[in-house]
């Protein structure tokens, strides 16, 4: 069992954005460390409650959602993994005609009412519910990250993958004040799909942590090839062995 090292009276303490379902990383944490607890809880801003340290009362570990088209550097202040680009869909009332389509995009869409955009990043949960409830009374079309959209789970209310739409992304973050927290390290492990049979090491690091090397080798491990092997300055690469040399 890959358990975690030092104490145990610490808790792990994970914030989520709604349209994240964390019970599968919270049931492999609780398989592979028991000794050491670990709880969630749903919030609107869960940066906001990342805990510098131990001592403090916050979060963790924290997952977050952000544009696509966000910088993939991490914001300062906090370490950070992007993890996934989420599918957008279209909301409508539940007899609206988009219902027979299995997928829309903007363009079939047009001439159709819409709401505001609801910019799901910094909108409160209740901001968001309000304008799931015009949705459902008819009034206009509204587009949502598709596991936020289904999380709603509203039987007025039908949605649609819509493709073409500016997209949004899932990421873990925790506080820069706590580099080398090794709870922190074993639970994005775990999100990350590390298994129980593997240990951390320099591609598991943070693209944040990284150094130029490690950053060549984790690309190249991502393209199914071998890091690049430089030839020194000066001279030749070395011949390898047992290979004749060519005469002249």
């Amino acid at each position: 069992m890959n358990e975690v090292s030092g104490p145990v009276s610490h808790r792990l303490a994970i914030g989520y954005v709604p349209g994240v379902q964390p019970d599968k990383w919270l049931s492999r944490w609780r398989e592979r460390n028991p000794g050491v607890p670990i709880s969630a809880r749903r919030v609107g801003d869960p940066r906001a409650g990342l805990a510098r340290g131990p001592e403090e009362d916050g979060f963790d570990v924290v997952f977050f959602r952000e544009p696509e088209a966000a910088p993939r550097t991490a914001p300062a202040g906090l370490f950070r993994v992007p993890l996934y680009t989420e599918t957008m869909a279209v909301l409508a009332a539940r007899d609206h005609a988009m219902g027979a389509y299995g997928s829309l995009t903007p363009a079939d869409l047009d001439g159709e009412p819409w709401l505001d955009p609801v910019d799901t990043i910094t909108a409160t949960p209740d901001e968001v519910s309000a304008a799931v409830d015009l949705v459902a009374a008819g009034v206009g079309l509204l587009v949502l990250p598709q596991p936020y959209a289904r999380s709603l789970s509203r039987r007025d209310v039908i949605e649609r993958p819509l493709e073409g739409a500016p997209a949004t992304r899932m990421g873990v973050a925790w506080s820069s004040d706590r580099p080398d927290d090794e709870l922190i390290d074993e639970f994005v492990g775990i999100v990350r799909g590390r298994t129980a049979s593997t240990s951390r090491n320099a591609g598991d690091a943070p693209p944040e942590k990284r150094n130029a090397r490690q950053k060549a080798a984790a690309k190249a491990r991502a393209r199914g090839g071998q890091p690049q092997q430089h030839q020194p300055r000066g001279g030749q690469a070395p011949r390898a062995k047992g290979r004749p040399s060519r005469g002249r």
